[in-house]
């Protein structure tokens, strides 16, 4: 991505000299908006810094002067779904990581990591590499779009994948990220840009096999299972409320298409979200709970798969 030709289509661009912690000035109140740099970024940062300016000017929302301090926070929460959402900081990041590291460029990517297999995240660092972002920029970015299970640490800070456990707040300590490498089924160290890289598993989701529960002559729908556990679990008058929220966590995890959900993926993030809430977990317990499972998840990935061009 020639960002730099990019801005300088939209903007009057100026480098300068200055001591304040600031990498850059966007000045919106003009037509064209002018946009000034520190000079002597290091370039992966100059980079990032360019396209976080062609952000605030393209999202017609942001308005005024904004100074911008790309490190103002860091990286792993001004990326991750976890953090807040709605800032003007938070959504140029966004916008950049995106335009810089694109959804189409990096999807196939990541449908290339199914398992964890050392030599498929080599060639995937090495692809990543190209789009000359920061090791840590382009993880975060990659993380984007691998299903939940995935970990990255580099430093004190980290990428995950949706649906991955929170490692803590940054900086984390050797400590932290020893006890969560401890933690993990999994975990292979990288040099990566110059960096030490470190990814880890946390969970079985990116295995796609599990054997069947299903009994071939079982007709029954997902839906129909489901409120046959409930029924047992939690009695007739909540049956029906309880399937609605069990539902819920069901669509809530997988509403994302980008990502390369399989039925193993599906099942087990979905069986670790219920054990998580007191209010519905007892239905794990229920002996027909993991046909509804994959009944669900056999309906998910059937009707995603007839839908691709």
């Amino acid at each position: 991505m020639d960002i730099k030709s990019l801005l300088h289509e939209r903007a009057q661009v100026e480098y300068a000299n200055w001591s304040h912690e600031c990498d850059a000035v966007t000045v919106l109140g003009e037509s064209p908006p002018r946009v000034f740099v520190k000079s002597d970024l290091p370039l992966l940062r100059e980079r990032f810094t360019l396209a976080h300016e062609y952000a605030h000017i393209q999202l017609p929302w942001h308005v005024g002067t904004i100074n911008c301090h790309i490190n103002a926070a860091p990286a792993s929460e001004e990326y991750s779904v976890a953090a807040v959402a709605g800032s003007q900081e938070r959504e140029a990041n966004e916008f950049a990581s995106r335009l810089l590291t694109p959804d189409r460029w990096l999807s196939p990517i990541a449908k290339s990591l199914p398992s964890f297999e050392r030599s498929a995240m080599q060639d995937a660092l090495d692809t990543l590499a190209s789009a000359q972002v920061s090791a840590q920029a382009g993880l975060i970015a990659l993380s984007r779009h691998l299903l939940p299970g995935h970990a990255f640490f580099i430093d004190q800070s980290f990428a995950i994948s949706r649906g991955t456990s929170w490692p803590g707040r940054t900086p984390l300590s050797d400590g932290e990220i020893e006890q969560y490498l401890e933690r993990s089924i999994a975990v292979e160290e990288f040099a990566h840009q110059g960096r030490v890289i470190f990814w880890a598993l946390t969970s079985e989701s990116t295995e796609p096999w599990l054997p069947s529960q299903v009994n071939p002559g079982d007709d029954r729908t997902p839906h129909q299972v489901l409120i046959s556990c409930c029924m047992r679990v939690f009695g007739d008058g909540l049956a029906k409320s309880k399937a609605m929220s069990i539902n819920g966590v069901v669509g809530g995890l997988i509403n994302d298409s980008d990502l390369h959900w399989h039925e193993s993926a599906i099942i087990s993030v979905v069986r670790r979200r219920i054990e998580a809430k007191e209010d519905l977990k007892g239905i794990l317990a229920d002996h027909e709970f993991a046909i509804y499972l994959e009944k669900k998840a056999q309906v998910i990935v059937q009707r995603r798969s007839s839908s691709l061009p």
